[in-house]
Order: C-alpha cells, then sequence, then structure tokens
C-alpha cells in the first residue's frame, strides 16, 4: 500500500497552529510552513519571531492541527534557527492535554505542593507533580509507597469493570502555607520508567469556598511559566 503523500496533507506557505505541553500547559503557536520533504518526513516551518521556542523540545510530541478532529502527531527534528523542522510520525485524534477542561501546571521544583491522600487506612505524603481546578497528579516510587500503589491498582481495576469508585480525603498545601481540601476519585495509574514509578491522576472535588485558592495558584504558576518561556 502506497504511503500518504504528506503534499497531500500539507501545502507549502499556508499557516498551521503548531501544538506541544510545556509544564502541563498548552503552547499553541501559528507558523508558516515553509517547505516539505516527502522522503525524510520532514515539515520545515518558519518561527524567527516565536517567543515561546523553549517549549519545542526534541523530548514530547508535537502535534499539527488539520482540522478540530484531526491533528498530525510529529517529533522534532531540529529546533536551531529560524526554522522548526519537525518530522511526521502519525495521524492521531486531539491530544489528551487540548481537550482538557481545566488548565494543569507543574509546580515549582522550588516552591512545591504538599499533597496528602489519605483512604481505606493507608495514606501517603509527597508532592504533586501537576495541579488544575479538578484534579491532582502525583508519581510514587513503589518502594516507598507499595501498599498505597497496591490498593489503587486494585481500584483501578475496579472502575475497569464499572464499580462503585472509591474516594480519597485529598489535602494540598500550596507554597506560602495555604491549605486546600477535598475528595478524590481515582481517574488513572499509569507505569512510568519500566515501573520505577507510577503516575496517577486523581479528578478532585473541592468545595466552592475553596476553589479560589487553587485558581488564583494555577493562574499565578501559569504566568511565571509563560514568563520563563519568554526569557528562554
Amino acid at each position: 500500500m502506497e504511503r500518504l503523500k504528506l503534499r497531500d496533507v500539507f501545502t507549502a506557505g499556508e499557516r498551521y497552529s503548531v501544538i506541544t505541553k510545556y509544564k502541563e500547559i498548552p503552547v499553541r503557536v501559528n507558523l508558516r510552513l515553509n517547505w516539505i520533504d516527502e522522503e525524510g518526513r520532514l515539515l520545515g516551518f518558519d518561527w524567527g519571531r516565536t517567543h515561546l521556542k523553549g517549549a519545542f523540545s526534541t523530548l514530547d510530541p508535537v502535534y499539527v492541527e488539520l482540522s478540530p478532529d484531526e491533528f498530525a502527531q510529529t517529533q522534532v527534528f531540529s529546533n536551531l534557527g529560524k526554522e522548526l523542522v519537525l518530522m511526521l510520525e502519525s495521524f492521531v485524534e486531539p491530544p489528551e492535554f487540548i481537550k482538557r477542561r481545566s488548565v494543569r501546571v507543574e509546580p515549582d521544583e522550588n516552591k512545591p505542593v504538599r499533597v496528602v491522600i489519605e483512604g481505606e487506612g493507608v495514606r501517603v505524603d509527597t508532592h504533586a507533580k501537576d495541579v488544575s481546578e479538578t484534579g491532582v497528579g502525583v508519581v510514587l516510587n513503589p518502594e516507598n509507597h507499595r501498599e498505597f500503589i497496591n490498593l489503587l491498582r486494585n481500584i483501578s481495576e475496579k472502575l475497569r469493570k464499572g464499580e462503585v469508585e472509591d474516594e480519597f480525603k485529598v489535602r494540598l498545601t500550596l507554597p506560602g502555607g495555604e491549605e486546600v481540601k477535598g475528595i478524590g476519585r481515582l481517574r488513572n495509574v499509569v507505569g512510568f520508567g519500566k515501573d520505577v514509578y507510577v503516575r496517577m491522576g486523581f479528578e478532585v472535588s473541592f468545595p466552592k469556598s475553596e476553589i479560589t485558592k487553587i485558581r488564583r495558584y494555577v493562574l499565578s504558576r501559569q504566568k511565571e511559566i509563560i514568563q520563563s518561556l519568554r526569557m528562554v
């Protein structure tokens, strides 16, 4: 079967929305496509005036929007000079971070967000990997949190079977000392680094009186992240 030609999908000279995420924030830039290399499956975009170049690393996927329902998933081939060169990998649906219903941010490692999760006689005290108005993500080491991880894996299996969700008490301590309390439900468990770490996402219901604290932190951290990008 003949491989789809890039020129059947992309047009040199047109502008495209090119999207990635940086510290959990979606970063979108509008770039002109300069050239297409069919043999190398490469796309060369002009980004001479872009102020957010630091978000486009060689580590994370970059997406080119073709329509609201279809994106080209690519990897950065080169991000030096005045061109961003992307290598096409596949065509996909909108990635998860684009569809999120709330802004998610990665805390400053020098100003961590403490997370305490309690339920079914098990407690874990750690730092947040990401925070939003609707949830929190954590990364745990099985050696230190094996009992809690096993509990959550059992819950994850129950969720797949459509059984009743387990609830956890969740308490966040924001930089500066403000505390925010809510009720969390496990949403996903993902092995990371060949099971050296396990990433878990919790959907958290915060009382209205607490939402303002979270919103204020998320907006402030979002501004910090964007500002750090502009300084790169």
